[in-house]
């Protein structure tokens, strides 16, 4: 339906959070507008015409009066919008007419979407999403699963615990059902684990060899080459060629001077040089023997190294990946400062999954895609030998597998699985206890019934009559209480249409749902079937002590990347020769600046408003050197001072925030601006109108980013949403697409040959503007300082994301009394983040269905 293309926007967004309770605000559409639509629009759409089958003559003013009148208001909208309505033929509207009427309608769609989209306080049973999934499995079996392959939890709108968004076919179930068999068996079945072991790389005995040959294989078709080039008797095929087309090409080996400068150094006989060899993505590394599916557990990675002063600062960190082929995970970074004559030992451990095969590799920092091969081309251009070393690595080793928490995990699950079994049950008995226990937990704690549990009890006696033994005889009807809805749900019997209040048991997977994004611990399941869960001051403790478990990390990290919409940040790559210090390093800690920076206001309990402007930031040596922030050692994030003057500081100062805002070639006014009144000022713009025109007149042209949306403002239909929207992105308009300051918008001109272009041009920038509230700015400074000022709007955008993101449904028009008492509660306490939780978890809709 067209109507959908609006998003679900925050209501009143311009009240504070101290507000008293609003009437449902309006969506009739002023009777001026009837005017218009009967001026220029009845010749063909009046009742008795009805061209296209669409009668606005009969059309309710009321815009949200039912869903087929706001369907039909959408499509005047989009019409409109597009310049289809009124046609060429007819008489046009007058651009102030067009204006006026475009920004009342828009409003009032955004209104009426968010009525309309109300389930009235009505929470939707909904499935795990695949974090809750992988945490359930992890907490049951201590194995994390692969969730690849499992259903894409993406909401069209809002968070990913809607659980309107979370549909199950039977395609799914058996996805589900083979996950829990793979995992099943990984802790039910006999593995022979291998012993820890000590083992150590001296990379050099590769290396140096290796790049031995290859230059001599270069000096040898460069000679063959040019032999062939020189005389005009003989064919190709004599000299090794294929034809003088690759002998052409082969003449000059472009790449010897570096395998030559390699091998020159005497340190190279001894260690490796990390470099950036011919290859694409062809980086110099050391490669780790390979882990096997049984070889599970924690590995303790040692590597003596010592840096090369000249080099760029970023090549001074080694980078930890794992993978096969093309996929790569990154694993972490540490940075080596110590001299060549003094090299340095440091360490790095790294969990392997069970039943996983993983490749880890050390390298240096890396880019995506081309990056370093067109940088590394591009020096030697400069120099003849390629981008210079930073790390000289002498040896590597390796120990493990050693335990980790995991293997205790799974020790843990495997026990409580197979309990040891007394003397006065035979084995059927025993499999029918093994099965009831392992229901309950992965029930959380619902008692299954006896029918039940015959059924499966009947599929382990298939299984061993069929020959399997006991354990695995097991798998089938455990694998069948992990594939059923009591599992997979977060199940709330709905007994009364006026709802009811939640049982202890349904409030303890709320709060640990909601705060660990996992199924209650047995504490917290204890405190449920004795009752005691639903005294205030019982659940306001086990909220602290939710909140003060490392496993809160996962609400951290899930409610902040969606609720600050952190999916753009991994969107689009950045050149890596227009941005050579925005690599994969960069883009994976500026992401946990934004989590941790959270995580310590959560904390310490300090304000909210501290994400607006802060006199620190929470970053560690690699974000600091991305920031110029000196004196930041280690790889550990941690609370940073920064003076009044500093560019960070607050949300808007973070490359995150800033990447997010632009498409990784240039940075976007537009969209800084519509992210700044979605997330900090809590006034959401409407959505951009269907099929907007093209602004054909500026093709090719070469413009600075203000010059280009004022263009954009000359059309009434964009004019309404680019005033609000633009002003402010051009605030952030000193800071380029990946977050560094500037005082010039630099674009690239001609050709452009390994990223770098034949020619560019400067514009100056212009970072002044005006919020919708009318403060003015002349800079990013004082743009910060005037968002600074609108904490409570922010605290009520806040509040609104975490009612949807708890209540697993987006935010609606019934939650407005909610949404004041939490911010009223929040603000005694001088907004501290810890009382929004509080308040929300203590509240009666937290606590009913």
């Amino acid at each position: 339906m067209i109507i959908q293309r609006i998003s679900i926007a925050l209501l009143f967004a311009v009240f504070s959070c101290t507000a008293a309770a609003e009437e449902r605000p309006s969506t009739e559409m002023p009777v001026r507008h009837a005017e218009l639509l009967e001026n220029h629009c009845f010749d063909c759409h009046d009742s008795a015409t009805k061209e296209a089958n669409i009668d606005l003559e009969s059309l309710s003013l009321n815009v949200a009066e039912n869903m087929a009148t706001a369907e039909l208001w959408s499509k005047v909208l989009g019409a409109l919008n597009s310049g289809e309505m009124p046609p060429e033929d007819s008489e046009p509207l007058l651009d102030a007419d067009k204006l006026a009427f475009l920004e009342d309608l828009s409003q009032k769609m955004v209104t009426a979407r968010q009525i309309l989209s109300d389930s009235g306080g009505d929470i939707v049973m909904r499935r795990l999403n695949r974090r809750e999934y992988a945490n359930t499995v992890e907490a049951l079996l201590g194995v994390r699963p692969d969730v690849t392959t499992l259903p894409d939890d993406q909401a069209t709108s809002g968070f990913d615990t809607a659980g309107a968004s979370l549909f199950l076919s039977s395609d799914q179930i058996e996805q589900y059902h083979a996950t829990a068999i793979e995992n099943l068996k990984l802790i039910l079945l006999p593995r022979k684990r291998p012993a820890a072991k000590t083992v150590r790389i001296e990379p050099e005995e590769y290396y140096t060899p290796h790049y031995a040959d290859a230059a001599e294989q270069m000096r040898d078709i460069g000679k063959r080459a040019n032999a062939f080039l020189s005389q005009s008797e003989k064919p190709a095929s004599e000299f090794g060629l294929l034809d003088e087309y690759q002998a052409k090409k082969q003449k000059v080996q472009k790449w010897l001077p570096l395998m030559e400068d390699y091998l020159s150094r005497p340190e190279t006989q001894t260690g490796i040089m990390l470099i950036m060899t011919i290859k694409q993505g062809g980086y110099t590394k050391v490669k780790l023997p390979t882990q096997h599916p049984d070889a599970d557990g924690k590995y303790r990675v040692k590597v003596r190294a010592a840096m090369y002063p000249d080099a760029d600062e970023r090549h001074h960190y080694l980078e930890f990946s794992s993978g096969f082929g093309t996929g790569r995970k990154l694993l972490g970074w540490r940075k080596i400062t110590a001299p060549m004559e003094d090299p340095q030992t440091i360490e790095f451990e790294f969990t392997h999954e069970p039943g996983a095969k993983q490749q880890v590799w050390i390298h240096q920092r890396s880019h995506q895609d081309r990056g370093d091969k067109n940088l590394a081309t591009l020096d030697m251009w400069d120099n003849g030998i390629g981008t210079p070393p930073g790390i000289w690595i002498d040896w590597v080793e390796l120990n493990g597998p050693l335990p980790s928490d995991q293997t205790m995990a799974i020790q843990t699950a495997r026990d409580s699985i197979l309990f040891e079994q007394s003397s006065d049950l035979d084995e059927s008995e025993y499999a029918h206890e093994i099965i009831r226990r392992f229901v309950i937990r992965a029930f959380r704690g619902s008692q299954p019934s006896d029918e039940y549990l015959k059924r499966l009890g009947r599929h382990f006696q298939t299984a061993r009559d069929q020959g399997q033994s006991l354990t695995e005889a097991l798998v089938s009807p455990l694998s069948i209480v992990m594939a059923s809805p009591s599992f997979l749900y977060q199940v709330e019997q709905s007994n009364s249409e006026n709802g009811r209040d939640l049982s202890p048991d349904e409030l303890a997977v709320r709060l640990s749902y909601f705060l660990w994004s996992a199924p209650p611990d047995e504490e917290l399941l204890r405190l449920a079937e004795s009752g005691r869960l639903s005294d205030p001051a019982i659940l306001a403790s086990q909220t602290e002590r939710l909140l003060q478990d490392p496993r809160s990390s996962a609400f951290i990290e899930g409610f902040v990347h969606q609720w600050l919409q952190m999916e753009r940040l991994d969107m689009f790559q950045f050149n890596g020769v227009d941005f050579p210090n925005f690599d994969n390093a960069v883009r994976e800690n500026a992401r946990q600046e934004l989590f941790q920076t959270f995580a310590y206001l959560l904390k310490n309990e300090l304000p909210l408003d501290k994400l607006l402007k802060s006199d620190f930031v929470v970053i560690n040596d690699l974000l600091a050197g991305y920031y110029e922030i000196e004196g930041v050692a280690g790889h550990e994030f941690r609370k940073v001072s920064v003076p009044q003057n500093s560019l960070r500081g607050g949300l808007l100062g973070t490359a995150a925030v800033l990447a997010m805002g632009s498409d990784g070639q240039r940075s976007s006014p537009v969209e800084r601006g519509a992210w700044v009144l979605r997330h900090l000022l809590n006034d959401p713009p409407p959505p951009a109108p269907p099929n907007v025109p093209q602004l054909s007149r500026l093709a090719g042209k070469i413009l600075p980013a203000r010059e280009l949306a004022r263009a954009h403002q000359e059309q009434p239909q964009c004019a309404n949403c680019h005033q609000k929207i633009d002003p402010i992105g051009f605030g952030l308009e000193n800071f380029d697409a990946a977050g560094r300051w500037r005082d010039q918008e630099v674009i690239g001109l001609g050709k452009r040959r390994y990223g770098r272009w034949d020619d560019e041009v400067r514009f100056d920038i212009e970072p002044s503007g005006m919020l919708p509230s009318g403060e003015l700015f002349s800079n990013f400074f004082e743009l910060r300082d005037a968002v600074a000022e609108h904490g409570d709007e922010f605290a009520r955008g806040f509040t609104e994301a975490l009612i949807a993101y708890a209540l697993g449904r987006p935010y609606g028009f019934t939650d407005q009394e909610l949404a004041n008492q939490i911010c009223s509660q929040a603000k005694l306490h001088d907004h501290s983040i810890r009382q929004f939780i509080h308040a929300l978890v203590q509240s009666s809709k937290f606590q009913t269905r």
